[in-house]
């Protein structure tokens, strides 16, 4: 039986100017993931990541913290969807930040009222309904996904791991597809995966199946190492 971990990329750089950033903590997290591998036994014959910036920075802390000697290669088929286009379609004067900053300030509840407008611009981008308005319907976000998973299992010899370090959405999808779910269970596995998680997928001849989802028990032992953005 084959394997495929995939690992959510560390803390971003949340609130500023450029998120596709690895925080300080993200780049701890990253090297606790590499360490957790190594001490599990894991020897992947492929590490894969998405081309984003902080997938590409995860998966280099976690190769150098486990000493393994592979060299990452990037699939974009791993990258995340586009946050920004998602919120600007449902409110496009937001695509001014400071606009956005202000309006958010004024609710006295910043962080809880975006993600409130966020979760209803998220299910707007979801529903379909309004595909034009995006680069990346959701519908091609999930099958742009599903062959990234697909390559992955297709390269992945008898007995062998594969490492893929991607992000909260497209590792949802892929365990959502899996499960036989749609939009609404994607919704729900993205809300709760953690920076740095592990998510275990079990490769036979039939295919991929889950195993584990957003393992958190490596960070957990840390304190303040556990986040969720």
């Amino acid at each position: 039986m084959s394997r495929i971990i995939l690992v959510r990329h560390g803390q971003a750089s949340w609130g500023e100017k450029d998120y596709d950033n690895l925080s300080d903590l993200g780049h701890e997290q990253a090297r606790v993931v590499g360490r957790e591998l190594a001490e599990r036994g894991v020897e992947p014959s492929r590490v894969v990541s998405g081309s984003m910036r902080r997938q590409c920075d995860t998966a280099g802390g976690l190769v150098e913290a486990a000493g393994w000697p592979l060299e990452p290669v990037t699939d974009s088929a791993w990258d995340e969807y586009a946050h920004t286009q998602i919120l600007t379609a449902y409110k496009p004067a937001y695509r001014s930040m400071a606009l956005m900053k202000a309006d958010l300030a004024r609710t006295l509840r910043p962080y809880r009222a975006f993600d409130e407008m966020y979760a209803v611009a998220t299910e707007r981008w979801v529903a379909g309904e309004h595909a034009g308005d995006y680069d990346e319907p959701f519908l091609a976000f999930g099958e742009r996904v599903l062959a990234g998973l697909h390559s992955v299992v297709e390269n992945l010899g008898r007995g062998e791991t594969a490492v893929v370090v991607s992000s909260a959405g497209a590792i949802s999808w892929a365990v959502a597809a899996l499960l036989g779910g749609g939009g609404a269970t994607w919704t729900q596995l993205q809300r709760v995966i953690a920076n740095a998680s592990l998510t275990s997928l079990a490769v036979g001849a039939s295919g991929a199946s889950l195993r584990t989802f957003n393992d958190t028990t490596h960070l957990e032992r840390v304190p303040d190492l556990l986040t969720t953005r």
